[in-house]
C-alpha cells in the first residue's frame, strides 16, 4: 500500500535521476506504479474501503449472547 510518504520518495528519487527500475528496487514497488505516479503529478493513491467479512462464529451469536 502507497502512502504520501512513498509518493515523495519516487519524485525526489526521479529528481535526484534515478531511474524508474531503480526507483522500483528501492522502494520495493513496481515499475508500472513508479511510471503512473511520475506521469501523474497530482495523482495520489486512493483505496476503497473494503466491505466488513463474515466471522465464523456468526451463525452462533444468539446463543451466545442468550446465555
Amino acid at each position: 500500500m502507497l502512502d504520501q510518504e512513498s509518493l515523495v520518495d519516487i519524485h525526489v528519487l526521479h529528481r535526484q535521476g534515478c531511474s524508474i527500475r531503480g526507483i522500483s528496487r528501492q522502494l520495493g514497488i513496481s515499475r508500472n506504479t513508479v511510471r503512473r505516479y511520475l506521469r501523474d503529478i497530482t495523482q495520489s493513491p486512493q483505496y476503497a474501503p473494503r466491505e466488513a467479512r463474515p466471522s465464523k462464529l456468526d451463525a452462533f451469536k444468539p446463543y451466545v449472547l442468550r446465555n
